[in-house]
């Protein structure tokens, strides 16, 4: 049975959503790398070697597209199905979240 990610599967694994959410304008790898670093209490943990696989797959998928470089930093930013998929995983996380609440208030 061929393995599947989760891009294909329709949802995003954290370091892809992180990777996308940051391309909402465009960036180089290293300031993608350089915001996520800003996300508060660490809770983002993102090496080189996922973060350049990470973006190949999200290009290869049409979520991300190359728009210039700076020099020899490759530009991506998301496209608009990557948007549009973005939007989804808010949607997804959020209604995750409501359920797991839901059920941890439920035992106060």
């Amino acid at each position: 049975m061929p393995r599947h990610d989760s891009i294909s599967l329709g949802e995003l694994n954290d370091s892809q959503f992180y990777i996308l959410a940051a391309l909402v304008q465009p960036r180089h790898g290293y300031a993608v790398m350089q915001l996520l670093l800003e996300v508060p209490n660490q809770m983002v943990h993102i090496g080189p070697a996922t973060l350049y696989t990470t973006l190949h797959k999200l290009v290869d998928a049409g979520l991300l597209e190359r728009c210039a470089s700076e020099g020899v930093s490759k530009v991506y930013v998301i496209t608009p199905d990557g948007y549009s998929r973005l939007e989804n995983e808010i949607a997804r996380k959020r209604a995750m979240v409501a359920f797991a609440e839901q059920l941890v208030g439920s035992m106060r």
